[in-house]
């Protein structure tokens, strides 16, 4: 009888795994199944995740989060917690996010002021891109400059009068923000004295506007196209390259001679560290989520777009670069 190592030799001969090439691929195997991160990515995800909003409730960022969120939690059959973390544009909530564990199971959704603020700031308080690992992109939407009845400002041409005899304040969701930085550029190219008011979100802002305490709001189209259709605002200019459907009557920026088309968007990331094969697990899991038709009837006047996390983070760089820089030209400094 033959010992019990050569009966395990024949028995792996017969299965093609006797040769030296054939013991290191069943041993590469039994690794690769055994270790840590391939049970942790199979098994992902185990226990509640943590979506950051760092903006405000009932605003774009606020409503994106809870619809995604609660498709996500179908899915995974865990909860997905929406934590909001309001403050510094955007900067505090995703800061958080930064120094959490890099395991997946802390998310946060930004927006464009997570690329502009750190190239303005003196001590920006993480890199914005190495500081994460990018999962993909989830919204894209114009910007819409609206003003008050109560100003009595009802076009651009309105607006531009106005802003050369007195000093107009506009508000945004924060200092640094997509809009704020558009804002500035457009009175930059407009000739005319603007003041901005910083607000912690969209529907703070949108409370003044409605209220005639401020003038002028620079913010999402998603946000504040209802209440142009409710005719409770008035729809000055939208940012993009084209008018959008749901407000036809409304012009663009650009055709209107001001060469101002991208809007903002929004954007799924993770701590750095994060394993990729996790990452790339949220990242198909998302985009089936965004092509769900109750999803995009939730949000109709959105762009709702998917991205990989390598062109994601080949977007950032881009837009890091291009409104950063446009920010550090305006003067824009933050200590």
């Amino acid at each position: 009888m033959l010992p019990k190592k050569n009966e395990r030799l024949q028995k792996l001969a017969r299965l093609g795994l006797a040769c030296p090439l054939g013991l290191a691929i069943l041993g590469l195997a039994t690794s690769i199944l055994g270790a840590p991160g391939f049970a942790a990515t199979e098994n992902f995800p185990s226990r509640p995740v943590r979506l950051i909003v760092p903006y405000s409730a009932g605003a774009t960022t606020d409503t994106l989060a809870r619809t995604v969120g609660a498709k996500l939690e179908a899915a995974w059959k865990q909860s997905v917690i929406v934590e909001n973390l309001p403050g510094a544009g955007g900067i505090m909530g995703a800061g958080v996010a930064a120094r959490a564990p890099g395991d997946g199971y802390t998310l946060v959704i930004v927006t464009a002021s997570h690329v502009i603020l750190p190239a303005v700031m003196t001590r920006p308080p993480f890199d914005p891109i190495k500081s994460f690992a990018p999962i993909t992109m989830m919204v894209k939407s114009p910007g819409l400059l609206l003003a008050s009845k109560a100003s009595g400002i009802e076009s651009l041409a309105d607006m531009v009068k106005r802003g050369k005899q007195e000093q107009l304040g506009y508000g945004s969701s924060g200092v640094g923000s997509k809009h704020h930085v558009t804002m500035v550029e457009l009175s930059r190219l407009a000739g005319i004295n603007s003041q901005h008011i910083s607000y912690r979100g969209s529907a703070q802002a949108m409370n003044d506007v409605l209220g005639g305490h401020l003038q002028l709001q620079m913010g999402a189209f998603s946000f504040g196209n209802e209440f142009v259709r409710k005719g409770q605002v008035n729809g000055i200019a939208i940012v993009a390259s084209k008018r959008h459907p749901m407000l036809p009557d409304v012009p663009t920026l650009a055709e209107l001679g001001y060469p101002l088309t991208s809007g903002e968007w929004w954007a799924l990331l993770a701590p750095a560290g994060t394993p990729d094969a996790i990452v790339d697990k949220i990242a198909k899991d998302v985009a089936k989520v965004l092509l769900m038709p109750d999803v995009k009837a939730r949000m109709p006047a959105d762009e709702l777009v998917s991205s990989t996390p390598k062109e994601l983070t080949e977007f950032l760089k881009e837009e890091g670069e291009m409104w950063g820089g446009t920010a550090k030209r305006t003067g824009m400094q933050i200590d």
